[in-house]
Formats: structure tokens, C-alpha cells, sequence
């Protein structure tokens, strides 16, 4: 609730106190009522009076109209309304610019507007998400689920939570029998010295074609060679162990650099590997409890009672399932780490299946079920169809690196080749280029596809990551060309112009926009709000000069305006995965 929110509680409220005798509103539902009208000439509040017509027996457009004239001694030259106003059933506020700047610029430039709230104020929640497969090379449509949860966590831990980031990587399965199958038996190539993790999801493809291209005989020979490499992985074998290692820890070399390219950080890391005794224990005991049940000498959980069916968690033959160690993965969780709230950023296609994990969790008794979330998101395809590992046409990550850090160089730094460092050049189109990344996958609802495009993401106008690293560092080089001093000792009467005040309303609205952004699990909101933000930005530049200002006083006020623009859009972009560039 901010100052302005509270004002209109307490002068409303104590109407509807005095007229009605049962009345009472709690301010956070009186609050929720509150609305942003949807052009500006009709005020900057709106409050809907449908909610107070039972309690005070009376018309909502007719309370409207009453309240309207009864606030009106409230409108005084220390106040910071100028109308209150009835349009049908909604009672209309207009605040001032300048008691709008008083209330945002001042906490803003002293660095105390976004001071996030104590980890005590709420739960610990863990955030888990990216969960690549080791074996196969990290590609583009991995960069969505990477950019949801990284910047959820930094959402979160804003937001006043105490978070803990964590991936579950998948290290176990067929895909690593067939990877290692091709590389013992077939592979005649050595390991590249970088990126060796992706050439293991290229030998992962070529088995998989190799498999399904052979005749009758080989694909024998081959399903019985594949089998002995599976069975020894489940086992443990030694002889196998080894390059299982090995090759792991390739793959995971590979994600450190890229997550570390991508400035995304993870608290914890869980292995599937590691789950496997733990669930089968959890699902044996869970059958002696009378919780899970067999069938056909399977175990499971009956969810028909909640429309989910027969939820299998042990096989036949004691394999376990992913519902089998994700029950162990949840109970690290809640029993390890304490978790309060979970999160699970997970592509859609897996919406049943957490459908019907949550619901085993509940009937295991735990508590924290009901705070179990499951974030889903479409896929990235390419312009051309739906990318797969298994079929080869993806755009690995180095690959993605490389061409657009190029394309950044020659397209949008290509003045500066002379006169910047290697470094400076070589950070810059890492910021440029993570930007457009991480927006692109976020500027999208996360159930709608995403269509990849480098050359669409790279845009320097539109509504690309790139245009918003472009309005920040226009917005920096305002400062630097002004030789006058921020100062927060200023005017804010001067700030008069509407282009002016809207700036300010979606700073003061800011923090609203990033509690909201976690709680509906939508960083596209921020997201949204940023790219909104910035093109109203450029209306201002051009309508507010600071350097033609009129006075020094107006030249002051406005440069204060921007500087703190300048803030929030970097507050903004860090909550978003991003880092903006200082010049370019």
C-alpha cells in the first residue's frame, strides 16, 4: 500500500464507517479493490463502489456521486489530490506530479527504494529449474527454462523470500546407455578440448541413427550390446563406472561455463543418480503404511479420487521411475532444506505428471503439497518446426554464442572496433547478447511457444532485450553529457508535463509490478513493464530536453527524473537476468 492507496482508505473508509453499521473492510481487501483507470485524463485511482452497495443500500453510480462531493473539502493545497471525481459507479483520484516525485525520487536516488524486505518476512521457497540432461548437448530452447527460473529466484529473494536455487540434473537413463553404447563401440573420433559435453549429445544422435538405420540382424546385436551397457550402469559395475564419471563430468564442465556466461547461479545441485535407493525405500515403506498399493507386482498410489488414475512409482521388476525419485527429490526438499514453497520450472508436456506427484506428496502427509507448484512452459522452436536432440537439429549453444556475439560486433559495435578494448568489446556483446537471450524468452507468457529468431532478437528498436540495454545507455549518457550534478534538492512543482508524470506513476508502481510478477510466477509482467517503460522514456527525451530546459531549476528536476528512470530500469533488468552495458 503506498501513500497515495492509504490516503484514499482513510478518507473512504471513514465514510462507509460512519453511514454503515456492519460495514468493515480489512485494508488489504480494500486495497485489492483499488484499480488504475485506463487512460490518465480519467485520474490516476479508480475505486469501484459495486462492493459497498449491499452494506450501505444504496446504487454503486449513486454512492459514487455522494462520496465524490462529500471528499471534496479533502482537496487542499497540502494534499496531494487535485480532483476526486464520480464517472458512474467508480470514484475517480488524480494525484499531483510533483507529490508523486516527492514519494518516489528522493528513496530512489538515496538507493532506498528498492532495499529488499528481510528474509524473515516470508518462507523459504526453492526454485528449481534448467534440469539438463547430461549426454546431450545444452541448446537454445534450454535458454527458456534457464531465463524463467533465474529470474523468478531474483524475483523472489526481492520480493523478501528466502530462496534457494536449485538444479536436478538428469544423469541416469537410456540416452546415457546409447551415448556410451556409440562412444565404446562406434566412435573412432577424440574428445574435442572444449565443449566436450556437447560433442557427447552429438554421439548421443549418431547412435540413436545408427540404431534405427540398422537391418534385422544389427539391431540385434546392437540392443543386446545396449542392453549389457544399461544393465552395468544400473548395477554400478565398475567397468562402467568410470567413463560414466568421465563423460558426466564433461557435460557438467560444459554447464558451469555456460550458466556462468549467463551470470545464473544455483545454490544446490541434486543428481538424479543419486535418488534412486531413496525412492524405492520411500515407496516400500509407503506400501507397508498402506499409502501406495500393488498391482500386478507393481507399486503405486490410486489417485482416481482426484481424476489423476493409478500413479506408478516401482515397476515389476524393482526399477524405480521419475515419480519414484521425484518423491525422494521432494523429501530432500521439505526434510534437507526446510522448504516451505516449491517450485518447479518444468515444460508443459510434464503437467500431469506433476499433477499426480503433488497429489502422492499430500497423502504422504506432507504439509508443504499444497505450496507445490509446477511452473510450465511451451517449447522454442525454430522458425522451421520443433527442435530435438534426438534428431539433431538443434542450435547447440556454442554455436548460439558465437553467432550472435559476432553478429552483435559487426552490427551494433562495429564503430567502436578502434577506439574499445578486446575486453570491453568482448563484455559488451556478452551483455548485448544475454539480454537479448534472456528477454526473448521472457517477454512471452510462459505457456506460448517462443519462436527463435537471432536477427528479430537483436533489433536495437522494437520489443527486444536489445532495445532496452539501448534506452539505459542512452539514459546514462544524459547524465554524462549534463555537467550539472544529480542532486534530489530539487523543484518537483516543474515536473508538470504528462509525458513527465507517467514516468512516475510506473516508478511508483514498481515495486507492485515485481511483487506481483512472483506471485503470479510471470517475470513477463516485469518484463513488459520494462520494455513500457523505456518507450515512454523516449517520448519523454523527446519532449523534456534536460540540456534545453527552459531553467536550471527545470534542467535539474529533470535530470533527476532520469537518473532515476535510469535506476529502475536497472533494478528492472537485474531482476530480469540482465545487465546492462554502461556505453555502447
Amino acid at each position: 500500500m503506498n501513500i497515495f492507496e492509504k490516503t484514499i482508505y482513510d478518507w473512504t473508509f471513514r465514510i462507509i464507517k460512519t453511514e454503515s453499521k456492519t460495514g468493515a473492510w480489512e485494508p488489504s481487501e480494500f486495497i485489492s479493490l483499488i484499480e488504475q483507470p485506463p487512460t490518465p485524463e480519467m485520474g490516476d485511482y479508480a475505486l469501484p463502489c459495486f462492493s459497498f452497495a449491499k452494506t450501505l443500500r444504496r446504487s454503486p453510480v449513486q454512492i459514487a456521486s455522494e462520496f465524490a462531493e462529500k471528499l471534496q473539502k479533502n482537496i487542499l493545497p497540502n494534499t496531494p489530490f487535485t480532483s476526486i471525481q464520480a464517472r458512474g459507479p467508480y470514484l475517480n483520484f488524480t494525484v499531483s506530479a510533483a507529490a508523486i516525485a516527492e514519494a518516489v525520487l528522493p528513496d530512489i536516488f538515496q538507493g532506498n527504494y528498492f532495499k529488499q524486505p528481510s528474509k524473515m518476512d516470508r518462507e523459504r521457497v526453492m526454485i528449481e529449474y534448467s534440469q539438463p540432461n547430461t549426454h546431450k548437448g545444452f541448446h537454445v530452447g534450454h535458454m527458456r527454462n534457464v531465463a524463467l527460473g533465474d529470474s523468478l529466484c531474483r524475483i523472489y529473494r526481492y520480493n523478501g523470500y528466502d530462496v534457494i536455487s536449485a538444479n536436478y540434473i538428469g544423469d541416469v537413463g537410456a540416452h546415457i546407455a546409447k551415448c556410451l553404447w556409440f562412444y565404446k563401440n562406434h566412435n573412432s573420433d577424440n574428445p574435442p578440448e572444449h565443449y566436450r559435453g556437447e560433442w557427447l549429445g552429438e554421439l548421443y544422435t549418431k547412435a540413436v541413427k545408427k540404431l534405427e538405420g540398422a537391418d534385422d540382424q544389427e539391431k540385434i546385436k546392437f540392443q543386446q550390446e545396449l542392453s549389457q551397457i544399461l544393465n552395468k550402469l544400473e548395477t554400478k559395475d565398475d567397468e562402467i563406472l568410470g567413463e560414466w564419471e568421465t563423460t558426466r563430468e564433461w557435460s557438467m564442465q560444459d554447464f558451469h561455463e555456460i550458466y556462468e556466461w549467463l551470470d545464473v547461479k544455483f545454490d544446490h545441485f541434486f543428481y538424479e543418480s543419486e535418488l534412486d535407493e531413496e525412492g524405492r525405500k520411500i515407496v516400500i515403506e509407503g506400501k507397508k503404511n498402506g499409502i501406495f498399493q500393488q498391482s500386478e507386482g507393481a507399486i503405486g498410489v490410486d489417485l482416481e479420487a482426484e481424476g489423476l488414475g493409478f500413479f506408478l512409482l516401482l515397476k515389476s521388476d524393482g526399477n524405480t521411475l521419475y515419480s519414484t525419485k521425484d518423491l525422494a527429490l521432494a523429501q530432500r526438499k521439505f526434510d534437507q532444506f526446510g522448504v516451505k514453497r516449491s517450485i518447479y520450472v518444468v515444460g508443459a508436456e510434464q503437467t500431469l505428471h506433476f499433477k499426480q506427484v503433488f497429489a502422492t506428496l499430500k497423502q504422504m502427509g506432507y504439509m508443504q503439497a499444497e505450496n507445490c507448484f509446477h511452473l510450465p512452459y511451451a517449447l522454442v522452436m525454430l522458425p522451421e518446426g520443433k527442435m530435438s536432440s534426438r534428431e539433431g537439429n538443434v542450435i547447440l549453444f556454442s554455436q548460439l554464442r558465437k553467432e550472435i556475439v559476432e553478429s552483435i560486433q559487426a552490427t551494433h559495435l562495429d564503430e567502436h572496433q578502434k577506439d574499445w578494448s578486446r575486453e570491453e568489446l568482448d563484455e559488451t556483446s556478452k551483455k548485448i547478447a544475454v539480454a537479448a537471450i534472456k528477454y526473448g524468452m521472457l517477454i512471452q507468457d510462459s505457456n506460448k511457444q517462443i519462436v527463435f529468431s537471432m536477427d528479430d532478437w537483436l533489433v536495437s528498436e522494437g520489443d527486444t532485450g536489445t532495445y532496452l540495454v539501448y534506452a539505459y545507455v542512452r539514459i546514462r549518457s544524459i547524465g554524462r553529457k549534463i555537467s550539472r550534478k544529480v542532486s534530489p534538492d530539487v523543484d518537483f512543482s516543474l515536473l508538470t508535463h504528462p509525458n513527465e508524470k507517467k514516468l512516475l506513476r510506473q516508478m511508483l508502481d514498481f515495486n507492485k509490478t515485481v511483487f506481483n510478477s512472483g506471485e503470479q510466477y510471470r517475470p513477463s509482467l516485469l518484463a513488459r513493464m520494462l520494455y513500457e517503460f523505456s518507450k515512454d522514456f523516449s517520448r519523454t527525451y523527446n519532449t523534456c530536453s534536460v540540456k534545453h530546459a527552459e531553467t536550471e531549476k527545470l534542467q535539474a528536476a529533470r535530470l533527476l527524473l532520469f537518473h532515476c528512470v535510469a535506476e529502475t530500469l536497472q533494478q528492472g533488468l537485474h531482476l530480469i537476468g540482465i545487465t546492462p552495458p554502461e556505453r555502447m
